[in-house]
């Protein structure tokens, strides 16, 4: 049995050690909730953490989209030169002063350049996915954490050249510089729109961990200051279970 003079000292001394085991399981862990503290909190920041991880996966795929509208970007003005080359063969071929071996030479460079065009759009991947050709290359990028999508466009479609000679290089080097500038407009407001998409998904993340971690986290400066005064407490209890137990014995003597 319990003395009775020690027996609120030690009732004391358990509640103590329970709270003191409580704040430092919560700055072990570094979660408020332990010991049973504030479940709801708890609650809705697992649900923050878990938006907040769908929008990094949003931040991940418009990522993509925007590496793969790059590629095509660098692409489209490599074409824009080429093509601008093959037109400046096509007007070079038109002068009547041109001796065989120069026709020769402008033809043999005008096949060159026209298959280096048509190569380029019918090869050019991204992940094993063409992303150029003859007609419009759309694909769709995950926006937010319901699943959305925005529609991109990497290219309006490039017909193909089908060059055999210079001559008329320069009009058909026309169409094919339109194709390429009404292009590079569509991917540039692709680019654009994801860039815009990438900036919300960062932002949304931040502020939603931001707000789990204020609901979760544990206050360390107040449960180090309640595991100071708990401890100090703590020693004091123990001291008066040991004071009482002395006069117990004290008394027990005197008896005997």
């Amino acid at each position: 049995m319990v003395p009775f003079n020690s027996a609120v000292p030690i009732a004391s001394l358990r509640k103590i050690t329970r709270t003191l085991h409580d704040s430092i399981s919560r700055v072990a862990t570094g979660l408020k909730v332990m010991g049973g503290n504030d479940a709801a909190s708890q609650s809705l920041a697992n649900t923050l953490n878990a938006r907040a991880e769908s929008f990094q996966a949003v931040e991940s795929n418009t990522g993509s989209g925007i590496a793969l509208l790059q590629l095509a970007e660098s692409a489209l003005l490599e074409l824009n030169n080429l093509a601008a080359r093959l037109k400046e063969i096509g007007v070079a071929d038109t002068l009547t002063t041109n001796t065989t071996a120069d026709t020769a030479a402008l033809n043999s460079e005008a096949v060159y350049v026209s298959d280096t065009i048509d190569s380029i759009v019918s090869s050019l991947t991204f992940n094993g996915i063409n992303i150029l050709g003859t007609s419009s290359k759309t694909f769709a990028i995950g926006i937010n954490d319901a699943g959305n999508t925005q529609t991109i466009q990497s290219t309006t479609g490039i017909g193909a050249t089908n060059i055999t000679d210079a001559t008329n290089a320069n009009t058909t080097m026309d169409t094919t510089i339109g194709e390429i500038t009404q292009s590079l407009g569509a991917l540039s407001g692709s680019l654009t729109s994801l860039n815009a998409y990438q900036n919300v998904a960062t932002t949304t993340k931040a502020h939603l961990i931001q707000a789990a971690s204020n609901l979760q986290d544990t206050d360390f400066a107040e449960e180090t200051a309640k595991i100071t005064k708990q401890s100090l407490i703590r020693n004091y209890a123990l001291a008066m279970v040991a004071t009482a137990n002395s006069e117990e014995l004290e008394k027990l003597k005197l008896l005997a």
